[in-house]
């Protein structure tokens, strides 16, 4: 009995954590399953600099809850310096990139390869850029937003100008 008992007592728990893993989140974000060679690339939102490619794997980047996305830079590609309102995770997929973390004049460096992960807190400035081109995923919580330290690095502000030429 002594034993039954204790296999009750640790499956329990156990069973609690199978079926809230199985049960859809309440903030309304489903499963995803997404093998490589399925993502579906598109041209980046307009707060990124052109040439690259975006992705959304998981959630919504536009709206409050938690997101995946991926963003494929090709060689020589930068994201000036910028910050978030929310903290952000990013894995390299593949390729280098180098972080600049701080802000500017301050700051510390890191150079990363596939498989390497860099966190971010909210409101840390930082840019990145890559050489020879990368893949990263980016998981934080949206809506999704970035601020430009120096406004002529934000691609918004060239698109307006552009547009009244």
């Amino acid at each position: 009995v002594k034993t039954k008992l204790s296999w009750m007592v640790a499956l329990v728990p156990a069973l609690a954590l199978m079926h809230s893993a199985s049960a859809p989140a309440a903030d309304g974000m489903e499963h995803a399953m997404v093998k490589a060679g399925e993502v579906k690339w598109g041209d980046p939102p307009p707060f990124l600099p052109k040439g690259a490619q975006f992705a959304v794997l998981a959630g919504d980047p536009g709206k409050a809850g938690p997101f995946a996305i991926r963003i494929k830079m090709p060689a020589g590609y930068k994201i000036g310096r910028h910050w978030h309102p929310t903290d952000e995770q990013v894995t390299v997929i593949d390729g280098d990139f180098h972080v600049s973390m701080g802000e500017s004049g301050k700051t510390h460096d890191g150079d990363f390869a596939t498989r390497d992960y860099v966190s971010l807190p909210a409101k840390m400035q930082h840019e990145a850029t890559t050489k020879g081109g990368a893949i990263v995923q980016v998981n934080a919580m949206g809506p999704f937003e970035i601020t430009y330290a120096d406004a002529k690095d934000d691609p918004r502000k060239a698109a307006a100008t552009d547009a009244t030429k």
